[in-house]
């Protein structure tokens, strides 16, 4: 169950794992590999057994089989298990012979190597835990189990389970390597991974040990070589730090300016690097990625893996085809932008129609005034959908648009209509909460699925005519009117301390928050990553919280412009302790609010206008509630349509189960468009033509999402080292960069860091309260995030495109909200 890197080949990655196996094969070609051994992935076998852990991990996955988020919230259980395990009474007394061999104080790596990890297509790296310069037996002992425990991660279980990988035919092994103690280091691909010139190669590299490099701690220098090892391009990187030996495990120091702005490697280094390379690349025969690091003038070789991410060029030629005639308008673009926030990901065919019937209502009201106005993507029958046609016009409609316009500005009128439409729609939602989902025959599903459509159809008709359209249409009036007491305001000040849907959930979080951080235990288990459903077992007085706060606003959803592919807390609680993680790291957040918002006092600002305007004022401050009130109906609003798609997804589940047998309704039904859904539905089968609509869907699934991701380089310039974008809101910070991409890393947020993120929802403000800026490549001065980043007077700039992808964790910025720029320091 031990092996040295001289017994392993390429060929045995279900025995060593990908990382081990690529070592023993490039030991056995001669290329300078540290020494050292792999921990075989029968020995993890071994341990769960010893342990009796086997039992418990095939009894979860049995139980859990197609529903991920039951499988997250158990996995934690199964690291515990894992870490506090011990090791057969054999298999002990081997690996402390084996690390003797290497020196009884000896300093080794002690790498994961997942049985999957390295394999192609499959891109698992860095999902599994490596510990650096470990040293005695009993820590080397310790941090195997914990990465046997890592395979069980969140973020790797999550992958495995989208990938389609067995989870229960995954296992681990683990690789015992010498240390490099490194001057240099870093990684080379055999390919420019950018163009994709194979006759090119990419080397980054800094000072110290790799890890700096491969984790994006740092700006590594960059240079691009060709095969023969001439230079043809250097990027000097800032390399502010380096991680080096510590007394245990490693430690992360400044590095001196001038070595900051120097090379990092000589022409000498880079030829004998490129060398090295090329050798791997000839063994293996395709596109390497290879960790690298010198010391004392001798180059090692750490690991090697196939290159993943290098796009189909089959694939590439259908995405242009979809893409290359959709020139757009300014005016286009700067649509898209804020389109792009409200729907960041391709749909499926159902969920696209549910998204139409909500976007269809701003073309409807736009057209009752004489404007054609499309601002809808496009959908073909394979599912992919592309941008709007840009169609835009007139028609003799035109001459009711000064009727139309009176009647926007009539605040009086439009706030009656909403307060009549919204007891209407809480009225009719009150009523879908008796109904019994799971034993809906098919003719009850069929009522409810055409009626589901219209509801969605009117309550945002509604919404946008009587609520949103006569606050846009009257913003600047109520911008004019708060400038007097301060030019920095804008129509969006006027929501100060607004208890609109949006705000109750964020105060009902800072609550929880306050009155968890008062129970120890309860912070730690949170703060240590305890899963929801384990939180409620273990600490009553958390799920009295917790079903307390999903009592008053369970239907909030992490994607409020999808039905389909949306989740509330509901369906996923585990949302709630994601938010609430971040919010234990701070000071208690009652006192917080009050320093953050201090000049935020809405009496405070009517007093002042009531002084300035003084006769005039009564009439604008009737105006000014009903502007108000309009915010709280869009948010409102949207709680009930989060609220009924929550019930869409209860029947289309029945549906599925009825028809297809099956819970799994994303790859089901979920491929049908709505008018195709009912067919079926009146029929009382699915045919085999819409059997095979479904499959070839699922099958142009992914093509989808590559022409949806495409499709965004047509709206957002990726060019250039300052970002543009659109003000959300004014002031500038410096500040250093959080990547957050979903909820499950809001825990990485901390005070005085700038948020940078695809896009904001409302399940976002709590991280508001911690930012110093917010940097979104998605949305508009009307986004969620703008309306939300004034509230906490903290800089905004939306709609800039490449965020995510430019910046990284750690390095700093500068938000300029005011300009709309963002731009490194």
């Amino acid at each position: 169950m031990i092996a040295d890197f001289t017994q392993i080949h390429k060929d045995d990655v279900p025995v060593a794992g990908g990382k081990g196996a690529n070592l023993g094969e490039m030991t056995a070609a001669g290329i300078p590999v540290p020494k050292g051994f792999v921990i075989t992935a029968d020995a993890y076998r071994e341990f769960l057994k010893e342990n009796n852990i086997d039992e418990i991990i095939l009894r979860i996955l049995t139980e859990t089989q197609t529903n991920e988020q039951a499988l997250l919230s158990a996995v934690g259980t199964f690291r515990k298990k894992i870490i506090t395990g011990h090791f057969p009474a054999q298999l002990e007394k081997e690996i402390r012979a084996k690390y003797a061999e290497l020196g009884e104080t000896a300093r080794v790596a002690v790498r994961s190597s997942a049985t999957a990890e390295d394999l192609p297509d499959a891109s698992f790296a860095g999902q599994q835990e490596t510990y650096l310069n470990v040293q005695g037996i009993e820590d080397v002992l310790l941090q195997i189990r914990h990465c046997y425990a890592s395979l069980w991660g969140e973020r790797a279980v999550s992958y495995r389970f989208n990938q389609g990988y067995n989870q229960s035919a995954v296992a681990i092994a683990v690789v015992i390597q010498e240390m490099v103690e490194s001057e240099k280091a870093g990684v080379l691909f055999t390919v420019n991974p950018v163009t994709q010139n194979k006759d090119e190669m990419q080397i980054n590299a800094s000072y110290g040990l790799g890890e700096s490099v491969v984790s994006g701690r740092v700006t590594a220098d960059s240079y691009i070589v060709n095969k023969s090892g001439d230079v043809l391009e250097v990027t000097i990187g800032t390399k502010e730090t380096q991680i080096v030996y510590a007394d245990k495990n490693t430690k992360e120091e400044s590095v001196s300016e001038e070595k900051r702005t120097a090379r990092a490697l000589n022409d000498t280094e880079i030829a004998a690097l490129v060398s090295a390379a090329l050798k791997i690349e000839k063994h293996y025969g395709m596109p390497m990625d290879i960790e690298w690091a010198i010391q004392k003038n001798e180059i090692y070789i750490l690991q090697a893996r196939a290159i993943t991410t290098l796009k189909n060029n089959d694939d590439e030629k259908l995405i242009q085809k979809y893409i290359s005639k959709r020139p757009l308008s300014k005016m286009m673009k700067e649509n898209m932008a804020f389109q792009f926030e409200k729907m960041p990901f391709a749909y499926r065919a159902l969920d696209f129609d549910y998204m139409i019937a909500i976007n269809d209502q701003k073309a409807r009201i736009f057209a009752e005034g004489g404007i054609v106005f499309n601002s809808n993507p496009t959908i073909d029958d394979d599912g992919i959908q592309t941008l709007p046609e840009n169609k835009k016009g007139f028609t003799l409609r035109i001459f009711h648009i000064f009727k139309i316009i009176r009647m926007l500005k009539n605040f009086g009128y439009c706030s009656d209509v909403c307060k009549n439409f919204m007891t209407q729609y809480e009225q009719e939602i009150a009523h879908i909460k008796t109904l019994d989902f799971e034993n809906m025959t098919l003719a009850e599903c069929t009522v409810f699925m055409e009626q589901s459509y219209a509801l969605t159809e009117k309550l945002t008709y509604d919404r946008f005519k009587y609520a949103l359209f006569p606050s846009f249409l009257m913003s600047k009036k109520f911008t004019k009117i708060i400038k007097r007491v301060d030019t920095n305001y804008s129509a969006f000040d006027f929501y100060w301390e607004l208890n609109n849907k949006t705000a109750v959930v964020t105060n009902d979080i800072s609550r929880m928050a306050d009155t968890i951080r008062k129970n120890t235990a309860l912070t730690e288990a949170i703060l240590s990553g305890e899963s929801f459903k384990t939180l409620c077992i273990d600490f009553p007085v958390f799920k009295q919280l917790a079903d307390d706060f999903i009592k008053c606003n369970g239907f909030k959803s992490d994607y409020n412009c999808y039905c389909i592919e949306a989740k509330t807390f509901i369906e996923d609680p585990d949302r709630l302790v994601n938010i609430i993680r971040p919010l234990l790291n701070t000071s208690d957040t009652t006192d917080q609010d009050s320093d953050d918002n201090k000049n935020k006092n809405y009496t405070n600002l009517i007093q002042q206008l009531k002084h300035i305007y003084g006769n005039k004022y009564p009439r604008i401050e009737q105006d000014i509630q009903r502007f108000r009130y309009f915010h709280v109906v869009r948010e409102e609003s949207q709680y009930l349509w989060e609220t009924l798609f929550y019930y869409v997804r209860q029947c289309v589940k029945r549906i599925n189960i009825l028809l297809l047998n099956s819970g799994d309704y994303k790859h089901g039904i979920a491929n049908l468009f709505h008018r195709e859904l009912m067919e079926v539905l009146k029929a009382g089968y699915i045919s085999d033509v819409y059997k095979e609509k479904i499959a070839r869907r699922n099958e142009k699934f992914p093509l989808a999402e590559k022409v949806w991701e495409a499709s965004k380089l047509l709206v957002f310039n990726s060019k250039g080292d300052v970002l543009k974008g659109v003000s959300g809101s004014p002031g500038t910070a410096v500040g250093t960069v959080r990547l957050i991409r979903t909820p499950k890393e809001f825990y990485k947020m901390q005070k005085g860091d700038v948020l940078v993120c695809h896009l904001t929802d409302p399940e976002w403000t709590p991280l508001f309260k911690l930012a110093s800026a917010v940097v979104a490549d998605t949305g508009s001065a009307l986004s969620h995030a703008a309306i939300v980043a004034r509230e906490f007077n903290i800089p905004a700039v939306l709609g800039v495109g490449f965020a995510t992808t430019k910046f990284k964790d750690g390095d700093l910025i500068t938000v300029n909200g005011n300009t709309g720029e963002v731009r490194s320091c």
